[in-house]
């Protein structure tokens, strides 16, 4: 978290999500079964998505998470203050839509849709923080309101600890307590106004891991020299699924496995994407693309799959700001920033200090007790021996959004422990 310095001109972008998945134990009609999965069948407008994933995972030391869909939802806020035809507006643009004219209102809608539909285990919101010396304009309001479902709220940044105060209770009651203070005093100094998002997810596994099944076993943490050695091993908590049927993929161009685990609703599942032994995490990420990754999840398949998953929980925070200056955002964090619809009848221009993520993730075989197993399920019977997923090494997340082709979050697990 960094202090900002000089004159009070700086608004301060701040994106922290919380996300909590647990298993819902559930009886089932069979002991193998199948989870419809539907690939997303529309337009991507990922490439952006993806160079922030490979951007922060690349330069994480150890484990991370962020979310992109955070991170372009608050650029989504900056964009509708941004002047028209001015560079700051076509930085953000093509961030945003990647030059697909639709891409901006599908991302408005998607997310007035995340908003609207007031669901316990998805929770997403945005609030305008700003200073009582800063007149937000009335139009500027109107429109974040009606396109983002986004609110405002005037705060005395003077009484620096009053207001991060204010606005930690505010994020930590829409995480459901899982991102505490992250809003220090001293960030406050010289800022006018912040713009946060929270994402809160929880989910519960649509096949759930038998917490009886959990067992100790090696995870090996690092990598040696020697090619296909990992090295430092050390004993952590795996969750284990026997004599089920998961969608999964061998991806040979990338030299990694690909296995879905769906939740039991929203059309959300996670991503599961684990290395080969001799390839590392580090060469994966350099090899991932929007497009392999789109092929990807298109092939994949039904298969009886042996999974043994690490249980893992990751605090990550980060600041954005050279991330996004690396690929093309910049204009927002000069004093030539171009933000006139936010606020007027400055005497120095609205500029973007900073954009910070925290978040909070935690990945367990927990949860509530669930329906029996609906009607319509499918039955199959595996005569080929069960493919084995051992993810004892470290690996990629992602959370994935079927219906509508967004990237909640994504992250790696390099020390399950740490």
């Amino acid at each position: 978290m960094g202090i900002f310095h000089g004159r009070r001109w700086a608004a301060v972008l701040c994106c922290v999500f919380a996300l909590t998945i647990a298993a819902t134990p559930r009886r089932f009609l069979q002991n193998r079964f199948t989870v419809d999965y539907e690939p997303f069948a529309g337009t991507w407008n990922d490439d952006f998505d993806w160079s922030v994933i490979k951007e922060v995972l690349h330069k994480a030391p150890g484990n991370a998470v962020i979310s992109p869909l955070s991170v372009k939802a608050l650029l989504a806020l900056l964009y509708e203050g941004s002047a028209s035809r001015s560079e700051t507006e076509r930085e953000l643009q093509q961030a945003l839509s990647g030059g697909n004219s639709q891409a901006v209102p599908k991302l408005q809608d998607d997310l007035l849709q995340y908003k609207q539909q007031q669901q316990q285990n998805l929770l997403i919101t945005d609030r305008i923080f700003y200073d009582t010396t800063v007149t937000l304009l009335q139009k500027y309001h109107s429109i974040i309101a009606a396109r983002y479902n986004a609110t405002t709220q005037s705060v005395d940044f003077q009484d620096t600890q009053s207001a991060a105060a204010e606005i930690n209770a505010w994020i930590a009651q829409n995480t459901r307590g899982k991102i505490q203070s992250i809003i220090k005093p001293d960030l406050l100094q010289d800022a006018l106004m912040m713009l946060i998002n929270t994402i809160y997810f929880k989910g519960s596994w649509s096949i759930p891991f038998p917490t009886n099944a959990t067992v100790e076993r090696p995870f090996f943490t690092g990598r040696m020299h020697t090619a296909g050695r990992y090295g430092g091993p050390r004993s952590v908590p795996f969750m284990k699924q026997r004599e089920r049927i998961f969608y999964y993929k061998h991806a040979e161009q990338l030299g990694a496995q690909f296995l879905r685990l769906p939740y039991d609703s929203n059309q959300l599942s996670m991503i599961v994407v684990l290395p080969d032994e001799q390839v590392s995490l580090g060469q994966l990420l350099s090899r991932l693309t929007a497009d392999a990754v789109h092929e990807t999840l298109a092939d994949m398949s039904e298969e009886e799959v042996e999974i043994e998953l690490p249980r893992f929980t990751i605090t990550y925070s980060s600041s954005l700001r050279e991330c996004l200056q690396q690929l093309g955002v910049s204009r927002v964090f000069t004093d030539q920033a171009e933000l006139p619809l936010i606020s007027r009848g400055r005497t120095t221009p609205l500029k973007v200090s900073t954009i910070l993520q925290k978040s909070c993730i935690l990945v367990d075989e927990q949860g509530t007790e669930a329906s029996a197993a609906t009607e319509g399920t499918l039955v199959f019977t595996i005569l080929d021996q069960p493919v084995k997923f051992i993810a004892n090494r470290p690996f990629l997340f992602l959370i994935y959004d079927e219906g509508k082709g967004n990237w909640l979050f994504a992250g790696k697990v390099e020390d399950p422990q740490t």
